[in-house]
């Protein structure tokens, strides 16, 4: 994005009345780097949750931490199991 479009952009922005809670999030959103990956390198499906690398972060976190000897695992085989998973909620 060119110099000239950024500054008509924060133009625009500041004449929207944004909560402080909204303008901090809207700073973050255009300073966060792009995430953007291929999906297709990841699912064969191309599902767009794996588009952003730090989905893909987050699963491969959870399945780490899945397999350390000190995790608790619910076993979800059987639709009963799931079932009573959803009741104990």
């Amino acid at each position: 994005m060119t110099t000239f479009a950024l500054n008509n952009l924060w133009g625009y922005l500041q004449g929207l009345a944004l909560t402080a809670h909204d303008r901090e999030w809207l700073v973050g959103k255009l300073q966060e780097p792009n995430y953007r990956v291929d999906p297709y390198e990841i699912s064969p499906s191309g599902d767009m949750f794996f588009a952003d690398s730090r989905n893909v972060k987050a699963v491969e976190d959870d399945i780490a931490a899945a397999h350390q000897p000190d995790a608790k695992v619910t076993r979800l085989e059987t639709k009963e199991d799931v079932m009573q998973m959803i009741n104990a909620l």
